[in-house]
């Protein structure tokens, strides 16, 4: 009994390792569209994005269905974009971003931990508990 509650209390401690924890802020973003010269969205094609003076983009990802892609400035207004395609096309250029102001959004209601430790318990033991009536019935 002992060693099988030691052995449940070292394997709860493994599951936090799994959660990705998700949260909210209402930002103004920059939206970049991009065409190609006929009129037809850049769709679904590969773009990097950095800030003027750096060496690693800030993000990277591949344009919507509409050619469009979505970030926020975070404070600088330089930027510059690389985006391409698999048959050549591509761009390399600077652009000038309006940075927007991060707007406080209400968070996303968290169970707290200690009440998900405490379910997850309760689970276990009345498990257990339900698994001993068995036995103990299964014996008479």
């Amino acid at each position: 009994m002992r060693r099988l509650l030691a052995v449940l209390l070292l394997l709860a401690g493994t599951a936090t390792a799994h959660e990705i924890q998700v949260g909210t802020a209402g930002a103004t973003a920059t939206v970049l569209s991009l065409r190609y010269a006929d009129g037809q969205p850049f769709a679904f094609e590969a773009y990097e994005l950095y800030p003027v003076g750096s060496q690693t983009p800030a993000q990277v990802g591949r344009t919507d269905a509409a050619g469009r892609i979505a970030f926020v400035a975070d404070g600088r207004a330089e930027w510059r974009l690389k985006a391409w395609s698999d048959d050549g096309h591509g761009v390399d250029r600077p652009i000038t971003a309006i940075a927007g102001e991060l707007t406080a959004v209400a968070p996303i209601a968290e169970t707290p931990r200690p009440v998900l430790w405490l379910a997850g318990l309760g689970a276990i033991f009345g498990l257990f508990g339900l698994w001993q009536l068995y036995l103990g019935r299964k014996k008479q």
